[in-house]
């Protein structure tokens, strides 16, 4: 999950819409931040909510632990640390007033 791009309560609203009627399980897994990066994690008190929204709609929802990220292998991460400088990644234009950037 990204904070301020997939972690608001119209978002889990949107997803409870979007899954109506499919039998399905969704994995909450925070954003590993790294260099060069624009992105950060939601706070684990958002996704909590945001997992509660989701879990009182009927959806079955889990909260995953994020691992990984010592190797540079977790969620939003590829890499091997301090080999190659991650790219730096752009805020798509469609997300830029969601995050509050022009860039």
């Amino acid at each position: 999950m990204l904070e301020g791009i997939n972690d608001s309560n119209e978002d889990a609203e949107r997803l409870i819409k979007l899954v109506k009627g499919i039998p399905c399980k969704i994995n909450l897994i925070s954003f590993n931040p790294h260099n060069g990066s624009f992105f950060r994690p939601t706070k684990d008190e958002r996704m909590i909510e945001f997992r509660n929204t989701l879990a009182a709609a009927g959806v079955v929802v889990f909260l995953r632990l994020s691992r990984g990220d010592d190797q540079m292998a977790a969620c939003g991460q590829l890499g091997k640390p301090g080999t190659i400088q991650a790219p730096l990644l752009r805020v798509p234009e469609q997300f830029q007033i969601a995050v509050g950037s022009s860039a």
